[in-house]
């Protein structure tokens, strides 16, 4: 009898540590924890967690060529909640200058099976554009997408069950309609070494067992 629990708690030890690391970017602090001054550029601050940002995801029609990168708790628009502290995407700095939609590129080292973030002052729009963030495996094949409501404030929006994506296209809001984003929640990959310990503490607990 003793064995056989023996066995079974060494599975669920191992079997907890195959989920991957879940990391949030809320652009006050970066992967090191330091500090991100307001106005400051968003590129590599989080390279430590392997993800950089790049503007202008998207190119031709609409698509802005100038998208604004910039980290504020001052320069904001309508909906913006000052408990939020940073968010990404200017107001005077960044959305008043731009030529076109807004777009921006995530890229990941280590691929990811979740994302989450917050969305705020999306209304939709003139002509009921929304904020999206579309997902790419790491040959850039498109894995789906997922869009908010447009409904003004701050809205969370998210998806999973995408399969793995290295890349994700964001597109907050449209030329006409100022949208900031936020808390950036995604979840990585489990390192292979966890898999292997997962089939390893099934093995153990089988031999317990005899």
């Amino acid at each position: 009898m003793k064995n056989r629990v023996f066995g079974a708690v060494a599975l669920c030890a191992i079997a907890g540590s195959s989920m991957g690391a879940i990391r949030t970017i809320n652009f006050d602090q970066d992967a090191n924890g330091n500090g991100i001054a307001d106005l400051t550029e968003i590129n590599n601050q989080y390279s430590a967690w392997g993800v950089t940002f790049s503007p202008n995801a998207f190119v031709g029609g609409s698509w802005a060529t100038n998208t604004g990168m910039h980290a504020t708790s001052t320069d904001v628009g309508a909906g913006y909640d000052p408990s939020l502290g940073n968010i990404l995407h200017a107001f005077d700095t960044d959305w008043l200058n731009e030529d076109g939609d807004p777009s921006f590129l995530m890229s990941f080292t280590t691929g990811i099976t979740s994302f989450q973030m917050d969305v705020i002052g999306d209304t939709g729009g003139i002509d009921g554009f929304e904020t999206f963030a579309a997902f790419y495996d790491a040959s850039f094949n498109f894995l789906g997408s997922v869009s908010c409501n447009g409904i003004g404030g701050i809205e969370t929006i998210g998806a999973s069950g995408f399969g793995t994506a290295y890349y994700v296209a964001i597109a907050p809001g449209e030329y006409l309609d100022w949208v900031g984003i936020d808390n950036i929640v995604f979840e990585e990959v489990p390192a292979p070494g966890a898999f292997a310990l997962l089939g390893l503490g099934g093995l153990v607990a089988g031999r317990r067992r005899r």
